[in-house]
Order: C-alpha cells, then sequence, then structure tokens
C-alpha cells in the first residue's frame, strides 16, 4: 500500500494533507496569502527555520523543529512560507505533509511509506498537545527519537504548540512525591527529544501597531489616527497584540 495516490501527483504538488478515510496523502493546491517578509517581529525565529531546512535540503546535520509559544505570532504560518520559499524562489524540491493532531496513531505507516522515495518531507502537526496518559503521546515520542523511524534521512518533523512541553498532566496524578517526579519528567521528555526549539512570544502595543501600518501599506490603505485607535479597539477585542490580529483588523477594513 502506498500513502501517495501517484508519482505523478508527487512530482506536481509540494503540499499533502493526509486523508485517514482514503488512507492516502493527497495534494492540495495552496495559495498562501502571506510571505516570509510578511511575517514580523519573528526574524531570528525565521532565521532559525530557513537555516534548519537548508541544511535538510543540503543533506547536512538538521533537527526536527518544535515551534511554541504565543498564539498568533506566525507559527504554523512561517512553516508554510518557509516551504513556499524553497520551492518558488531557490527551486528546490520540498514536500510538506500534513498531519492533524488527532491522526498521530496514522504517522507510522505514513513515515515509512515516504522513506521509499528520494524526495524530502516535511511532516507538519499543528496545535499538538497531549496528557501524560495518551497512547498517541508515547508513539509520537518513540518516532521522533527512539525507533528505527527515526533514522530516516528523508522526513523531519515541525510541529507548532501553544504548549513548551507539549503536554499535562492528567486530572488523577498522584500525590506520591516520586510518582509526580517522574511524572514530570515524562511529560518533558517529548519536547526534549526535538533537537531544535523555536519560542514565539507576545508583541507590545508599539509592535502591533507597525504591523498594522506594514499591513496596511501593503494593501494600498493610508494609515491614520482614527485607523490606529480602531485598531487598539480590534486588539482589546481579541485579547493581544498579535500577527494575526494586527492582519485580521487590516482585512476587516478592505
Amino acid at each position: 500500500m502506498s500513502v501517495i495516490t501517484s508519482n505523478k501527483q508527487l512530482k506536481e504538488n509540494n503540499f499533502f494533507i493526509f486523508i485517514p478515510m482514503s488512507n492516502k496523502l493527497e495534494p492540495i493546491k495552496v495559495n498562501l496569502n502571506v510571505k516570509l517578509e510578511d511575517l514580523l517581529e519573528i526574524n531570528h525565529q525565521k532565521e532559525i527555520v530557513l537555516k534548519n531546512t537548508k541544511n535538510f535540503l543540503e543533506e547536512k546535520s538538521s533537527n526536527n523543529i518544535l515551534l511554541w509559544g504565543a498564539k498568533g505570532m506566525g507559527k504554523s504560518s512561517l512553516v508554510k512560507c518557509v516551504v513556499d520559499y524553497y520551492n518558488k524562489e531557490l527551486k528546490k524540491d520540498l514536500k510538506m505533509v500534513e498531519v492533524l493532531n488527532i491522526n498521530i496513531e496514522n504517522l507510522t505507516e505514513i513515515v515509512f511509506q515516504l522513506s521509499k522515495y528520494k524526495h524530502k518531507f516535511i511532516i507538519f502537526i499543528d496545535d499538538i498537545s497531549f496528557k501524560d496518559n495518551d497512547d498517541n503521546f508515547s508513539l509520537f515520542k518513540t518516532l521522533v527519537e527512539g525507533s528505527l523511524m527515526s533514522h530516516i534521512e528523508n522526513v523531519r518533523y515541525y510541529i507548532t504548540s501553544n504548549l513548551r512541553h507539549l503536554s499535562h498532566r492528567s486530572s488523577d496524578s498522584s500525590n506520591n512525591d516520586i510518582e509526580n517526579k517522574e511524572t514530570s519528567q515524562n511529560l518533558i521528555s517529548l519536547s526534549d527529544r526535538f533537537g531544535c526549539w523555536v519560542g514565539f512570544y507576545d508583541s507590545n502595543q508599539e509592535q502591533y501597531i507597525n504591523m498594522i501600518k506594514y499591513y496596511l501599506k501593503k494593501n494600498s490603505i493610508r494609515f491614520s489616527k482614527d485607523l490606529e485607535k480602531k485598531a487598539l479597539n480590534w486588539s482589546i477585542q481579541k485579547g493581544n497584540f498579535s500577527g494575526r490580529t494586527a492582519q485580521q483588523f487590516v482585512n476587516n477594513i478592505k
């Protein structure tokens, strides 16, 4: 069985998503509405992901990446933009395979099948979090590091989470100090297996307004004090100064 429908599909497409109903990777035509330069206030994060991906493509030492932290600051957008950048701008042959976080149990079969191809694959899983008693927690931990599958050279995991350690205690945790310590160590053991951590942090008001100005200019809309006031009110309703909030505001007034 092959998770990819045909070699023709693989050659003609860069973005795929795993569909459990058909047990296949189906191609998706992706028209990203942002580019790398549109992701603001995360230049350091861009550099890390770009360098690691370049090393992966050039068969140099590279890592699985955990992108963690503040919501709306471009974690998932950065992964997609990096794949798009290397394929379009630098004419590389990099494939992104999205596996939804509810389909992690299918990863073993997916990775095994991908290992048969000459292409480079980034497996992208968005918004992961586990409880310590989740079966998928142990499975994914082993696949990232520990299994023979961890040494497949044409596959890397790029995953996002709001949680630095991807996991939290189940509600029935023990009151025994030793058991609690062991549980805590187990909880952080998954994130610890990622060779590259990339943290994302909340923007402040000044950074938010700069993002507003950038997106307004990109859409040929003139900045004004009235728009600044409306943008700040919008951020209060959203509860943050994130890049996503800035983009949504500008999209809302176009």
